[in-house]
């Protein structure tokens, strides 16, 4: 392999590591100091039921309790990933 081929694929490669790194260190993630619990009445098959009796998913179940504790003041808002790693 001529050396200037190798140089073209160690650029290559240096530039997709580099890419992938910043878009993981951009992505919005929530606090890693914010613990959600939460319980639920579930039917037959272990799914949640809300209040007004609609189905949902414990997903959403968690993300409406995590928006209630950020609207509240008990946890922050989420933010890119880098943000956390600062402290």
């Amino acid at each position: 392999m001529k050396r200037n081929h190798r140089a073209r694929i160690l650029l290559a490669c240096s530039v997709v590591a580099i890419f992938a790194f910043g878009w993981y260190a951009t992505q919005t993630v929530r606090p890693p100091d914010c613990d959600v619990t939460f319980s639920a009445i579930t039917d037959a098959d272990g799914q949640p039921l809300s209040e007004s009796g609609e189905q949902v998913t414990w997903d959403e179940l968690g993300e409406r309790v995590y928006q209630d504790m950020v609207a509240s003041g008990r946890c922050d808002p989420p933010a890119a990933r880098w943000r956390h790693w600062l402290g």
